[in-house]
């Protein structure tokens, strides 16, 4: 009888042994990365965007509003019609990883969307989810050849997080708030779209932090040729290296969108929420995002 239990024991601290590694073996969602590492846009005259992989700069919408998708960046043309944002619909759908089919005859457009069905006519401001009715308030309208929607509309129908940012509208003064706002750093007018995975946790700011201040400390060791030390009290003296010291003790996020924390220090950190990759924003004429690269000899080089 001992002998039966014991088996039996260790058949159940086996059985325990195995869920437990299929569980911990089960992966989560790996969010890939944007598209905003070597991006460019350059400012009047030539009101231009210029990606990595495109062999030409594209000219920039003439309204002058960026479309954010799940944190890339689209020079995608957005109305504005009576006081509406209208956006492409087919565009953002298969950015989103919905399939999207035209009938030409039925001038319908019908998405697939996982478990969900999305179809639409033009001119008819009621199109339906999974045979339920919405209700909105500008029918689509065909413009280049593209099927737009109201922004709304892609809340609704896609389940995702919406963002309008019209510029400086609303701010009200003080510079502290300035920064609250959900914002990226190019473009004053923003559509800022968002559907990530729900297993796919965004991490903590302390985590961001720890991730950027590694690659400071890194940058700043190989420009000064000095170990790095923490500095509690900030220096009275205008020195640079005792100036990053304390900069880089003392890193904080200052305000965040969805994909990214931002830190200010000589220039503008982006730090990924999902994939801890650290780009750098220059606001210059020429605007530029670039991934950091802390070994590179002009690291800390930051111009005015």
């Amino acid at each position: 009888m001992k002998k039966l239990l014991a088996l039996f024991g260790s058949a159940v601290t086996i059985a325990v042994m195995l869920s437990q590694t299929v569980l911990a073996a089960a992966p989560k969602t790996q969010i890939g990365e944007t598209n905003l590492g070597g991006l460019v846009v350059a400012g009047y005259p030539n009101n231009t965007i210029s990606y990595p992989w495109s062999a030409s700069p594209e000219k920039l919408n003439e309204n002058g509003i960026f479309l954010y998708i799940n944190g890339s960046i689209f020079n995608a043309n957005i109305i504005i019609e009576n006081d509406r944002t209208l956006v492409p619909l087919r565009f953002i759908s298969e950015n989103l990883g919905a399939k999207v089919g035209w009938d030409d005859a039925a001038r319908k457009v019908t998405i697939t969307d996982g478990n969900n069905k999305i179809e639409l006519v033009i001119g008819n401001n009621k199109p339906t989810l999974n045979g339920k009715v919405i209700q909105i308030d500008a029918a689509p309208k065909i413009f280049n050849d593209y099927t737009y929607v109201p922004l709304r509309f892609i809340a609704e129908s896609l389940k995702c997080k919406v963002d309008w940012i019209d510029g400086y509208n609303g701010f009200d003064g003080n510079p502290a708030n300035l920064f609250k706002q959900t914002h990226y750093p190019i473009g004053n007018r923003q559509v800022i779209i968002s559907r990530y995975p729900t297993d796919a946790k965004p991490m903590p700011q302390s985590e961001a932090i720890k991730i950027l201040k590694e690659q400071l400390i890194i940058a700043y060791e190989k420009r000064f040729g000095i170990k790095f030390s923490p500095l509690d009290l900030m220096p009275r003296s205008s020195d640079e290296k005792e100036s990053y010291r304390y900069t880089i003790s003392h890193l904080s996020v200052i305000d965040e969108n969805d994909r990214f924390y931002n830190v200010y220090f000589g220039w503008e950190f982006m730090i990924d929420k999902y994939t801890g990759t650290v780009f750098l924003y220059y606001p210059g004429q020429n605007q530029t995002i670039t991934i950091f690269n802390p070994y590179s000899p002009g690291a800390l080089a930051f111009a005015g």
